[in-house]
């Protein structure tokens, strides 16, 4: 009976403690409890918090329900600030993420002189912190004196000089640019990696085929990065959901919001107007933004990445 019992036992999370102390309590208890002290309990907090109204100075909330969600739906600031961060998306989907493609293929295949200082020198902008690189970018893009439109004059591409951050037609764009700028390293390391992981042969049986680099790159390299790409992606719609930093020191949603993003809402509604439950209302939406995407994502870039 005993033997048995052992016997059923063996293959339990129990029987397994038992065996292996010091990895359940420093490989399985102890991540777990630091996430559910650091990211579990902050998040059920705020779903709880998205049901009242509260200033954050008093003890007292008063209970409201989903009245928080039903107001931010209507609200004209959260979906002008909703529509900002899919724009967001898009540019740095487009920017950065191809961009730190190409950067790792010519990388890897030495089209570029210098790779080790090309690569340190794309990827130090992710190092720098993102008040700095909004500092950097307001006195480079200044209309008056910034470096960037003195280029375009000097060049006959005068006409192109405008407010970048003061008319609301180019100024989110601006601003996701400047982020793509600061953000297309992490992109081109994953990539240069993963390169280095696709078989030699795969791209020397290309070449003798009479295949090009565009070619090689979208019917070779692309298909086989597939595991890379899904998770850069993830990383861009994180990155883009979470934007905040350049909005504040640049714009602070001016000109008249349409710069406003998510993250920024959350603050001004938290701290500025003291409607903490509000503020906590788009910051759940924002987490139901990211799960859904983030499952549309997986979905549709991973499906059969891995079939042998």
């Amino acid at each position: 009976m005993s033997t048995s019992h052992r016997s059923g036992e063996s293959p339990g999370f129990l029987a397994f403690a038992r065996e292996h102390t010091f990895v359940t309590i420093f490989g399985i208890v102890m991540p777990l409890a630091v996430f559910a002290v650091f990211v579990g309990y902050p998040i059920l907090f705020t779903i709880y918090l998205s049901l009242f109204e509260w200033n954050g100075m008093t003890p007292d909330k008063t209970f409201v329900g989903l009245d928080n969600y039903r107001h931010m739906i209507g609200d004209s600031h959260f979906q002008i600030a909703l529509i900002n961060n899919f724009k967001w998306l898009a540019v740095t989907l487009a920017f950065p993420v191809l961009a730190g493609l190409l950067i790792a293929y010519a990388l890897r295949n030495r089209i570029l002189p210098a790779p080790a200082l090309v690569r340190t020198i794309i990827f130090f902008p992710v190092t720098m912190s993102l008040i700095s690189v909004g500092l950097m970018f307001l006195l480079i893009l200044n209309p008056l004196f910034g470096a960037f439109d003195t280029v375009l004059r000097s060049v006959g591409l005068g006409f192109l000089v405008t407010e970048w951050f003061g008319n609301y037609k180019v100024a989110i764009y601006t601003l996701a640019i400047v982020s793509g700028w600061a953000f297309t390293g992490m992109p081109m390391i994953f990539y240069y990696a993963g390169l280095g992981d696709v078989p030699k042969e795969t791209f020397d049986a290309a070449r003798i085929e009479g295949a090009g680099h565009w070619r090689i790159l979208t019917k070779v390299a692309i298909p086989q990065l597939r595991p890379v790409t899904a998770v850069v992606v993830m990383l861009t719609l994180f990155e883009s959901l979470r934007a905040f930093d350049l909005v504040a020191v640049m714009t602070k949603g001016a000109p008249f919001g349409y710069t406003n993003v998510l993250g920024y809402i959350v603050y001004l509604e938290s701290f500025w107007n003291t409607r903490f439950g509000y503020g906590a209302a788009i910051s759940v939406a924002i987490l139901v933004v990211s799960a859904l995407m983030a499952l549309i994502i997986l979905k549709k870039l991973m499906k059969g990445a891995f079939d042998v």
